[in-house]
Formats: structure tokens, C-alpha cells, sequence
């Protein structure tokens, strides 16, 4: 049977991860650490025939699809969307987490609510696209580079709608830089699946930041 895989990849570290500055839709840069990881992540999906390729517009998740592309020869174009940036967290961004849950909704932050359902919305309009317009022959593997809040929310959206399951042994935690998840859609299934691996992190024999502003301010 066919399939249609989505590895969504987070973006590789960026000085502000490292320094547990709220980034939101900050538009910061990869840093040396960022782009190795980047380029671990690169290897380790360098087998993958990617036919579709996305990413949020901000440079780091930008960055990070890139460096992942230029290891295939015949890579697809790579397509930008809004849809795809962090979470907005509003007057909270470019300041420090503190880690004390001193923040509320008044800081301009974009609300739990609507953050999910532009997820949600995204995630739809793709597998419209890929799954449901059309069936192919063979596997179809869709490249999404995003951020940690993102793909947390996305993938809690999913499961909580039923819309995908955990396989046997996935849990759901943290989203760590340039970590790969892979959820699986069969054609027969009309956009429903399995979340296969979640923020996977075998393939970073390198330090990582443990600690997600962006995400862990939700909490």
C-alpha cells in the first residue's frame, strides 16, 4: 500500500536557543551549532526521495530546509509558508525565559487557541494537496521544517482530533533542535495515520538545548 510520509523537521539551534531567549517570530539566524546539526539531520534523511518541500519563512527553519535539500540531486523546490512560523509571543519576544510562568495573554501573545487551529489549518491544506487530490503509485515523502511550539501543538491537535494515533512505543515530549518526526498517512485512510517517530534526536551526536523558550513558556 502506498503511503504518504511528512517528516517534520524543527530548525537547527539558533543563538537565542542557546541564551533561552524568547524567539516567537523573531527572525534569527542559525548558529555554528545550528548548522551542524542541521547538517547531521541533512545526512540522516539523505535517502529520503522528497517530492514536496516546506518550511516556515523565518531564516532559521528556512536555513535549516536548505542545508537538508542540498543533499539531494534532484531536490524539489522549496516552498515558504507564514503558516508555518512559531507560535507570536508578542512583548515577550527577545526576552529572556525566566521559567516562573510570570507572562499572560495580555503581552500580545497569539492566543493557544488560534496558534492550533492555524496549525490544524496548514496541516489540512496539505494533506488536501497530497493526499486527498490525488493517489500515486508510489511513496510520497514531504519535507516540513518548523519550530518546536509548532510541531508540539500540530501533533497534540492531531491525536486530540483523532485524526492521527501514536504508534506502539511514540510518546509525546519535548521537541529539541533539528529533531525529526515522521507522521504516516496511508491513501485509503483519508487523511488519517500515525505519528511513526516523534522529535527524534538519534541522529544529533551533538549538545543539545534542553530547554525550548517558545514551547516551555505554554506550559
Amino acid at each position: 500500500m502506498s503511503v504518504v510520509k511528512f517528516y517534520i523537521v524543527r530548525h537547527g539551534e539558533t543563538d537565542a536557543n542557546r541564551q533561552k531567549i524568547i524567539q516567537g517570530q523573531l527572525d534569527t539566524e542559525l548558529n555554528a551549532a545550528g548548522i551542524e546539526q542541521a547538517q547531521l539531520t541533512a545526512n540522516a534523511l539523505a535517502n529520503i526521495p522528497f517530492t514536496a518541500a516546506y518550511t516556515s519563512d523565518l531564516s532559521r527553519a528556512r536555513k535549516t530546509a536548505e542545508i537538508i535539500l542540498a543533499k539531494h540531486g534532484n531536490a524539489p523546490a522549496l516552498t515558504a509558508y507564514e503558516e508555518l512560523r512559531e507560535r507570536c509571543m508578542g512583548d515577550l519576544q527577545g526576552k529572556p525565559y525566566r521559567g516562573d510562568g510570570s507572562w499572560s495573554e495580555s503581552a500580545n501573545v497569539e492566543p493557544v487557541a488560534d496558534f492550533q487551529t492555524r496549525t490544524i489549518r496548514l496541516w489540512n491544506k496539505l494533506v488536501q494537496r497530497h493526499v486527498l487530490a490525488k493517489q500515486e503509485e508510489t511513496p510520497v515523502n514531504i519535507l516540513m521544517t518548523s519550530h518546536g511550539a509548532f510541531i508540539g501543538v500540530l501533533i497534540e491537535g492531531l491525536i486530540g482530533s483523532r485524526k492521527v494515533r501514536c504508534a506502539e512505543g511514540v510518546r509525546i515530549g519535548r521537541c529539541l533542535n533539528a529533531s525529526i518526526t515522521i507522521v504516516e498517512l496511508d491513501w485509503e485512510s483519508k487523511g488519517r495515520g500515525k505519528v511513526v517517530r516523534y522529535a527524534d534526536t538519534t541522529h544529533l551526536d551533538v549538545d543539545l538545548v534542553q530547554v525550548n523558550a517558545d514551547s516551555d513558556v505554554m506550559r
